[in-house]
């Protein structure tokens, strides 16, 4: 048997990370015949090819496989159809800083053990509905996730660069509160189940990424002293900013006992959702996908680096008032509706938790708001992220050139000033 590989059309091959070597017939064999419980199934053909380029995602490597097998006695083929998402396993840098925030065996963990229990959560409510992908199989070997291809079901990632109007925007919301409150139940009624996750792309345990993020508020500063509508007032607060940075991050993730906390998504934006429309590209349907940055935090993780990753410019200067209390009822309705007895938040008591947690917002705006606006992907990879040699800050001066990111950062630096966000305190 031959194994059909799909050339990629359109566009370079460098465009796409590579697939894993070790993903081939004998591997997608072996595993289908332990899930279908059939020693004699064959894999007739298999289709495998990247499902996202450069740009779209930076920790870690997605790939689409379309298998067609026969079972034992049978003579028409079936299709399977998957998603592969894998590690950076060839670069030991990458690996390392990543192996720092225990990325794959907290999605691992998410996969097969949390997201089905979060799921039979939300199947027992009065508003039922499907928040993730369905999984086949998580490899520990290869740290690896094998799960349901979405396209099968026609969902799609939506336009990172257009990004989310209103009615995405309160699908979106809808989506995370279920999530979250689920979540606080679940450890509600298994204790310690969820709090051991503490690997955020902010805690305790590394600053792996600190150099992306102290870079990238650099630039910021650099960029405001050249701008007319901000100078060196800006550029002088941001770079007294930057040895802060990390610990003024953090805190935000650090749960607070008086708070309201759960499992937050942790790297919650446009790419990491996938949409189904109707014929009139109205949304139907959004699937929430890649968790390995799940962390037992507050929901103002989740909420600050959505608003200002995803939102379309109009949405994100006048809604987020609206949006706050949108969510905050789909989370109480949620958590009433599944019995919680921990603390509830008012809106009020929300508002204020999220306020205490604002400079999130700074440094996603300064930093991955610019990442995620980038459309120029000749050198959009981790390594440009995160090293400071002339590649990487050739990539920074390239992501603050962006119009569209100049204007959020002109925008939002004077309002987080005035907040107080750009003071150093402590």
């Amino acid at each position: 048997m031959v194994v059909q590989k799909e050339e990629i059309k359109g566009e370079a091959a460098s465009d796409f990370h590579p697939a894993p070597v070790w993903l081939n017939e004998s591997y997608l064999e072996t595993l289908l015949q332990s899930k279908k419980n059939d020693a004699g199934l064959r894999v007739t053909e298999l289709d495998i090819k990247p499902a996202t380029s450069k740009g779209e995602n930076y920790a870690s490597i997605m790939t689409r496989v379309k298998v067609s097998y026969v079972k034992s006695g049978a003579k028409t083929p079936e299709e399977g159809f998957y998603i592969v998402k894998t590690t950076y396993e060839n670069d030991p840098f990458i690996s390392n800083i990543f192996s720092g925030y225990q990325a794959s065996t907290t999605e691992m963990l998410m996969y097969e053990k949390i997201l089905p229990k979060l799921s039979a959560l939300i199947d027992g409510t009065q508003q039922p509905e499907k928040l993730f992908a369905k999984t086949l199989h998580v490899d520990y070997e290869h740290d690896a996730i094998i799960f349901e291809d979405l396209a099968v079901t026609k969902h799609v990632l939506a336009d990172r660069l257009a990004g989310f109007d209103l009615e995405h925007t309160h699908m979106a919301l809808r989506k995370l509160a279920k999530m979250h409150a689920a979540a606080a139940v679940l450890n509600e009624r298994q204790p310690g189940v969820l709090t051991k996750l503490d690997h955020g792309i902010f805690n305790r345990h590394t600053e792996g990424f600190g150099p992306f993020f102290q870079n990238m508020m650099g630039m910021g500063a650099e960029f405001a002293d050249t701008c007319p509508e901000l100078g060196s007032y800006y550029g002088d607060k941001l770079r007294a900013l930057v040895k802060r940075v990390m610990e003024y991050s953090t805190r935000v993730y650090d749960p607070q006992p008086d708070e309201f906390n759960t499992l937050v998504h942790g790297d919650y934006w446009v790419n990491n959702v996938m949409l189904r429309y109707s014929e009139k590209k109205e949304p139907l349907d959004m699937i929430l996908i890649d968790f390995q940055f799940s962390s037992w935090s507050s929901p103002a993780v989740d909420l600050h680096y959505f608003f200002n990753t995803s939102l379309q410019k109009n949405v994100r200067f006048h809604q987020q008032d609206a949006l706050i209390q949108f969510y905050h009822k789909v989370l109480v309705d949620t958590l009433k509706d599944l019995k919680y007895g921990g603390y509830i938040p008012s809106l009020r008591q929300l508002v204020l938790q999220l306020e205490k947690g604002k400079f999130m917002a700074v440094i996603v705006s300064l930093a991955c708001n610019g990442i995620m606006l980038n459309d120029q992907t000749a050198d959009a990879d981790f390594l440009a992220l995160i090293q400071d040699d002339e590649r990487g800050r050739n990539f920074r001066r390239l992501v603050y050139s962006n119009k569209k990111f100049q204007e959020f950062v002109k925008h939002f630096l004077p309002v987080f000033d005035r907040s107080g966000l750009l003071d150093v305190t402590d």
